[in-house]
């Protein structure tokens, strides 16, 4: 057997244990070091293939995949710098716990760290940012070596995808010839069954939380990202209870098409400003806090009378606040469906009521505002969420984009997935990531949400929906700058510090950018044409940017609006 067959043969059996284990689609960096492996996973009938020459959008493009299908994907580049580039998705994937199968190939160990050109140091290159890292042996044609090959291709693939979830490093020295034998067969010579079970609870356990909680003055606070199906437990949950449920936007309260008045969909705007007389005397927390700030200094604000029991499935403790009294290591979504099917006492109205006429005094308050019947980005951020389809797909940009929705978002019966990167909440690879959103199901409506820092941060990612024709709707909020810096201390500065160093206008013509990638361009010139070419996405989507001009003093000026009327209210309410 020749090197290169043997090679070959050892590269083949990794691949088939990854799929053996769920892998069915790879992004591919080209590069030299690299080409037997990317040319045997583009080979591949089993596993769909994306090419992207830019290793920082391909490593985002295959963390939105990982994301929308709920599956491990693997992501190949060549030797040197171009593994470094994946870092920031890396850093994204493990915090949000999204299973990526990361491949990089390098120089054999006869010429490292003696001056060969594209060599580095690839050795446990991202740290503590993967939950696996394996440098792989050197290619060989035997028995032993194709087993070990199968066997690390498949278990480095179970161990991204076990909870808690994360991307897993392997490290390929391959020696030249690299051109791999294809006129080898390519069909799988061994498969391997996986069969894996959740934690949950013993009856016991579940008892005891029951008589804990039923009956009891209690709030639900759902954080992190959610499926749909996962969303409804949890309302359903809140309803046996009789509590109220805040929550993230990621969690698709709002969005999973169940209506409830039980939803705190405002809270970030009034939990800060109410008169509370009656205070909770059980929390119950689902995953990481939500990203309304107002809501965790409420929380920080309660005394230790208040029992809060968290719900934590990864096992990471992920308690910022360090307020837990009750840990609870399950599967969420089994374990809020247990426990629903448990309770038989619920809360007295009077406790939620008061929760219900808080949101409902809010909304009164936001219909007044003449200003959300303007275009402006919190307007057109509120009509992007109710003009979503069935099964369409919003991706929602971090800093304004998602602080927009979560004020100011109330559940709709559209029943659509939300996604966003709240595992580091970078503004980096933004673009890439809801494209990999887009790629997994492009005959939906798929949107993104974002500002004009973010997307010029990935623009390079645009080349993705020209290449492989993914109809992604871009509505762009372009208040030429950083917008959130407005609402943080660093707007006490004077302008001629504050406008350089943290407003950092980039003033781009993003209609020359769209020209650039063969995408459609249309300024938005009031809501209701904002309207007209939203519910276009829902019927011929299509690769699009919608430029929504906004003003950063503007949503400032509106949010202290709606703070100062709300205290009005609530004053007169006392």
């Amino acid at each position: 057997m020749t090197n290169q067959s043997e090679m070959t043969h050892y590269l083949q059996a990794f691949v088939e244990g990854m799929i053996s284990s769920g892998v069915e689609q790879a992004v591919i960096s080209p590069g030299s070091r690299s080409t037997p492996l990317a040319l045997l996973l583009h080979r591949q009938e089993k596993v769909e293939t994306f090419i992207e020459v830019d290793e920082r959008s391909a490593a985002f493009f295959a963390l939105g995949l990982s994301k929308a299908n709920c599956k491990p994907v693997a992501l190949l580049c060549t030797s040197g710098t171009a593994a470094a580039n994946y870092y920031p998705a890396i850093c994204e994937a493990n915090a949000s716990h999204i299973p990526l199968m990361i491949l990089t190939t390098d120089r054999p160990h006869e010429l490292r760290q003696v001056g060969a050109p594209q060599a580095m140091d690839q050795f446990h290159l991202f740290q503590s940012h993967v939950k696996s890292f394996i440098e792989m042996a050197l290619p060989e044609g035997t028995k032993d070596m194709l087993d070990y090959a199968y066997w690390q291709g498949m278990r480095a693939t179970d161990t991204a995808c076990q909870t808690p979830k994360g991307p897993v490093h392997l490290n390929f020295p391959l020696r030249e010839p690299l051109l791999p034998d294809l006129n080898q067969s390519l069909v799988a010579e061994k498969t391997t069954k996986i069969l894996a079970g959740k934690k949950q609870l013993s009856e016991e356990q579940l008892v005891e939380c029951v008589k804990a909680w039923q009956g009891k003055k209690g709030v639900l606070i759902i954080g992190g990202s959610h499926s749909l199906e996962e969303a409804e437990v949890f309302i359903a949950l809140a309803e046996v209870l009789n509590w109220p449920i805040i929550s993230d936007p990621l969690a698709n309260i709002t969005s999973c098409g169940k209506n409830s008045p039980l939803i705190m969909s405002y809270a970030d705007l009034f939990i800060q400003e109410v008169p509370m007389i009656q205070h909770p005397e059980v929390i119950v927390r689902f995953g990481l806090l939500p990203i309304s700030k107002n809501t965790m200094l409420w929380l920080k604000s309660l005394n230790e009378t208040t029992v809060t029991y968290f719900v934590d499935e990864t096992g990471e403790w992920q308690d910022q606040l360090k307020q837990t009294q009750v840990a609870i290591q399950v599967e969420e979504q089994l374990f809020a469906q247990a426990i629903t099917d448990k309770i038989k006492v619920k809360t007295p109205d009077s406790w939620c009521s008061q929760w219900v006429d808080w949101q409902k005094t809010t909304e009164e308050q936001l219909t007044e505002l003449s200003e959300l019947n303007a275009l402006n980005e919190t307007s057109a951020s509120i009509l992007v969420h109710k003009k979503m389809t069935a099964d369409g797909q919003l991706f929602v940009s971090n800093s304004n984009a998602i602080r927009f929705l979560d004020r100011f978002s109330t559940p709709e019966t559209n029943h659509y997935q939300l996604f966003g990167n709240r595992g580091i909440n970078g503004i980096d690879g933004i673009v890439s990531t809801a494209l990999g959103m887009c790629a997994t199901n492009p005959d939906r409506q798929n949107v993104l949400l974002i500002g004009d820092l973010a997307m010029y941060h990935d623009m390079n990612g645009l080349l993705l929906a020209k290449r492989y024709n993914l109809p992604l709707t871009i509505v762009l909020l372009n208040n030429n700058g950083g917008g959130i810096f407005s609402f943080l201390s660093q707007s006490q500065l004077t302008v001629e510090d504050f406008e350089p160093v943290f407003g950092t206008p980039i003033d781009l013509d993003f209609s020359l950018v769209a020209q650039l990638y063969d995408a459609k361009y249309v300024k938005a010139e009031s809501l209701e044409h904002l309207d007209q070419l939203l519910e276009g996405t829902k019927k011929q989507p299509v690769f699009q940017i919608i430029e929504v001009v906004g003003d950063r003093q503007e949503n400032v000026l509106l949010y202290e609006k709606v703070i100062d009327g709300l205290r009005k209210k609530l004053g007169r309410k006392k």
